[in-house]
């Protein structure tokens, strides 16, 4: 009896992949809570929206998780709108907390999605701190190197160590969990949250603001920010186009993931790794997460992958005339307001069959 308690106590305790949902925590960016209690935290933790070390950070950074709120938006919005132009479209990421084969079979869009998630939870509080208002962060550190020009290191820099470091903890604590951290998946979510954060390091510029007489800009005081996330994102874009599709290898004790293809040399700290190969997307299929591009818009003129040829599939689109309104003619009248007259103009749509 003693014997098979311990083996049921021993089965409960398992994690399985299975059970870890990809990006399940993404799901709060279409709750309606205003996140600042701690019940909160529990509730999504119980419905595993929140999982791993995730609702305990949750408890214990609660003035932050507005801020992971928005990072959820945000990275959906800016998905969707970096993917506009190819026939996958990050529209199935408008289905979470209930995700499709897409985003949870190891693909390279997948490895997209991951690595845009981890780089958009850094990115809005390494901002956020910047504002001032956060007892648990303030501006970031005044660069050590010396300033090349005629400016001097000043403002408010955005944070980008906290917020980086936070992101590491919040985005990889699922895929860090003893049972499971040593899978070919967690290693390789792992792997896509890292270059996320790198590439978002990596974007860093240097922003100035001119003091002098008249604006003459005769002294500058400069700061280290992050860009806007899409332009974060279209470098991902850039990265998810030559990604590496990875088999796992034991080495030791330890298993490692390398290029499937004896052919291809090593990825790197900034590429994108899959191991699951993408349909192309055609045709509608839930096997395979794919919603087809049948009624999707294409642009006849273009041969890039907006274009009618590629984004139908070859299966042809239809044209249609619609009307197009538009202000035209403004003028200016003093004081204070715009008159504009309305135009009417006619274009034509195109549309996959």
């Amino acid at each position: 009896m003693q014997t098979i308690r311990v083996i049921i106590a021993s089965f409960v305790s398992v994690v399985l992949i299975s059970d870890v949902i990809t990006i399940q925590w993404l799901a709060i960016g279409k709750t309606n809570n205003t996140w600042d209690k701690k019940f909160h935290c529990v509730r999504a933790r119980r419905q595993k929206i929140l999982q791993g070390n995730q609702g305990r950070l949750c408890k214990r950074n609660m003035e932050l998780m507005p801020l992971v709120v928005n990072a959820a938006q945000v990275t959906m919005r800016t998905c969707q709108e970096t993917f506009a132009d190819r026939r996958w479209n990050c529209s199935s990421i408008n289905v979470i907390p209930s995700l499709t084969h897409d985003l949870t079979a190891g693909t390279r869009e997948q490895a997209f999605v991951f690595a845009l998630t981890s780089a958009a939870v850094g990115h809005t509080i390494a901002r956020a701190c910047s504002l001032g208002t956060f007892i648990s962060c303030s501006c970031g550190r005044v660069p050590r190197e010396p300033p090349n020009g005629n400016f001097k290191w000043g403002g408010c820099a955005d944070n980008l160590r906290h917020g980086l470091k936070f992101s590491r903890s919040f985005c990889d604590s699922p895929w860090r969990q003893k049972e499971i951290k040593e899978k070919i998946e967690a290693i390789m979510n792992r792997h896509n949250n890292k270059v996320g954060r790198q590439i978002a390091r990596n974007s860093v510029t240097t922003q100035c603001k001119c003091h002098g007489v008249s604006g003459s800009c005769n002294i500058k005081t400069c700061w280290r920010a992050f860009p806007k996330l899409l332009e974060v994102s279209e470098f991902l874009k850039r990265k998810y186009y030559i990604a590496t599709e990875v088999i796992s290898q034991r080495r030791g004790e330890q298993q490692k993931l390398i290029p499937a293809s004896s052919q291809m040399g090593m990825y790197g700290k900034t590429d994108l790794i899959f191991i699951t190969k993408s349909p192309d997307y055609c045709l509608p299929n839930s096997k395979v997460g794919s919603l087809g591009t049948r009624g999707r818009s294409c642009n006849r003129s273009s041969t890039g992958t907006d274009g009618c040829d590629s984004m139908c599939c070859g299966r042809g689109f239809s044209t249609e005339t619609v009307v197009k309104l538009e202000h035209c003619h403004c003028k200016y009248y003093w004081c204070c307001y715009v008159k504009c007259k309305t135009c009417r103009s006619w274009v034509e749509k195109q549309r996959c069959l």
